[in-house]
């Protein structure tokens, strides 16, 4: 059970982040506009939650190059939410945790709580394929 505690605040900060970005999407607000707003009331890791922030801003461009590169689909037609799990996946792969079986882990976790059956196994085969 301390295994599961001990990364529950990384956890959480990984979801705070699809939140975050999913309302920068639907708002079409900058990151500092929804950071000023956002409350978390759990215990979460600020310093994973800034880096994941801060390196997708930076370098959206990139991970969505490599998406299209690796992984052939019509983003247009993907749920936001989908599309920022699969984003954030791929940043944090890229930028801060190269460890793929975590990160893949961490984000289909996230996507089994939020999203449907269906595009749980699209993520799983996406994140697999493009990291």
């Amino acid at each position: 059970m301390t295994t599961n505690k001990k990364y529950k605040p990384q956890l959480i900060a990984r979801e705070s982040a699809v939140k975050i970005l999913y309302q920068m999407k639907i708002k079409d607000d900058s990151l500092e506009d929804v950071m000023f707003s956002f409350i978390e009331k759990r215990p979460y890791d600020q310093k994973l939650l800034n880096d994941i922030l801060s390196n997708y801003v930076a370098n959206t461009e990139t991970i969505i190059e490599l998406l299209k590169s690796k992984f052939n689909v019509s983003y247009e037609n993907m749920p936001i939410l989908d599309l920022c799990i699969m984003h954030l996946g791929v940043c944090e792969f890229m930028f801060i945790n190269n460890s793929k079986n975590i990160v893949i882990n961490e984000y289909l976790n996230i996507a089994k709580k939020y999203s449907s059956p269906k595009m749980y196994t699209f993520l799983n085969k996406a994140l697999d394929t493009a990291l």
